[in-house]
């Protein structure tokens, strides 16, 4: 049997006496001999029987005196419980992504990294993927997760916050949903009790928890905790400011290279490149997002007798061209419509104004537009870039920014929903009501959401 008495406080005073040293696992590893792997092992009490002589290495190595060396080698554990039958532990991952993240490589070993180091003294940081729909965001921390599991032997939890045809997850749903998978102890009926109850597991196992579509902060500050063992993966829809100590990673659209990399790993390279132009114009018209990829990939892959042109050619009529990228169960129109879905009922409404609004716009743009004044209308880009509708095509030289929608957004609102009520303008004519007193009352909500 191993001994379980002495990891988890030996790991706590092998961190501490390696930082009083001012030294990294990569230096300490270097002058003692062992690997890095080895000393990460020690100091996240992976390591269940750690051999005397690895410990009197470190010992020699951190300039320990004979005294402090003694009590390092009796060093007892502060909590002393029994391991759990590996059938019990949750392993609630679904499935890694089939073939390789194109374009997301640097994204996936720096968020590794993170999760791979124990977290800085004092403060859980959760890892956080923010993008626009369609970028690929779940895939992502799928990959990433997957990767690292290993890392965090008690369990690992996976929760979809905004599954379909459900209500989203309370704070306090989810920290009862994820006490659940955890197992042990009821969750408390208190639903601070129950926090607690989740704050003490998660500060004494090493378990990996990944969030999916993730909409505000309130939902991620539950998990986290000081000097945890733990970690929290996210990927969120919109940007968590409040969220302090966050790792964010931001994606968006591909590069075109990595774009036409991604349809050509799919569909073939011979078939791709004998249709260059074809392949140049579904890229485009995919907005190099991900998901519109992947799903034009896939139905090309399904139908090897029809050319690339084909495809192409669907595609170029923009009003069919949400509901054509439809495969099986994926569609780059629900991915958009679930986001979309949670706006802000005066924020949509701005939006579906800004539908009709191609290439890039500013402030003065949206004045009158989707908006009544300047200062709503810096709010309204600020709230809409916030939610990764909108991104930052450039900045002028006099400071004015310029913003674009989001190219599947902007097919969405322009084709794929409601817009304003018909008053007899023009189709399509993005424009704001008179100065009624209905619109003071929308223009107060809107003061409000943002």
């Amino acid at each position: 049997m191993s001994d379980t008495s002495t990891v988890d406080a030996l790991a706590a005073a092998l961190v501490n006496a390696r930082e009083a040293a001012c030294l990294t696992q990569e230096d300490l590893a270097e002058k003692s001999g062992l690997s890095v792997r080895a000393i990460r092992n020690l100091e996240t009490g992976h390591t269940a029987r750690p051999r005397k002589q690895s410990l009197l290495l470190l010992a020699k190595a951190l300039g320990l005196s004979p005294t402090e060396v003694a009590r390092l080698l009796r060093t007892p554990r502060t909590e002393n419980r029994p391991e759990r039958p590996s059938w019990l532990l949750p392993a609630e991952l679904p499935a890694a992504p089939v073939g390789r993240l194109v374009g997301r490589e640097r994204t996936v070993t720096s968020l590794r990294a993170h999760l791979a180091t124990r977290p800085a003294r004092g403060h859980g940081r959760p890892a956080v993927v923010v993008g626009p729909p369609g970028a690929g965001k779940t895939s992502l921390v799928l990959e990433v997760a997957h990767g690292v599991r290993d890392l965090f032997p008690d369990g690992q939890v996976f929760v979809d916050l905004h599954p379909a045809a459900t209500d989203p997850f309370t704070p306090d749903k989810l920290v009862r949903r994820i006490l659940r998978s955890l197992g042990g102890v009821p969750a408390a009926e208190n639903p601070e009790e129950a926090r607690a109850q989740l704050r003490d597991t998660l500060s004494r196992r090493h378990v990996l928890v990944v969030l999916d579509n993730v909409d505000s902060e309130a939902q991620v500050r539950p998990l986290l905790v000081d000097d945890a063992r733990s970690a929290v993966l996210v990927a969120a829809r919109r940007e968590l400011t409040a969220l302090s100590g966050q790792v964010r990673h931001l994606i968006g659209a591909l590069g075109a290279r990595d774009a036409h990399q991604l349809l050509e790993d799919l569909v073939g390279t011979v078939r791709t490149r004998a249709e260059l132009s074809a392949a140049t114009s579904i890229v485009r018209s995919c907005g190099r997002l991900p998901l519109a990829l992947h799903i034009a990939g896939l139905w090309l892959s399904a139908r090897p007798h029809r050319t690339l042109h084909d495809l192409a050619d669907r595609l170029v009529d923009e009003r069919n061209r949400m509901p054509f990228l439809r495969v099986g169960d994926l569609s780059l129109q629900a991915s958009v419509a679930a986001c979309h879905q949670v706006l802000p009922a005066p924020v949509a409404a701005s939006l579906r104004r800004l539908g009709a609004v191609r290439g890039d716009f500013g402030v003065d743009d949206v004045t009158g537009r989707a908006a009544p004044s300047r200062q709503l209308a810096v709010d309204l880009l600020d709230e809409l870039l916030n939610r990764q509708v909108t991104y930052v095509s450039e900045v002028c030289g006099n400071g004015q920014v310029r913003y674009r929608l989001h190219d599947s957004v902007r097919l969405y609102v322009a084709h794929c929903c409601a817009g304003p009520a018909d008053d007899g303008r023009p189709a399509g004519h993005v424009w704001l009501p008179r100065q009624t007193g209905r619109t003071q009352h929308r223009i107060q909500r809107l003061r409000h959401v943002t």
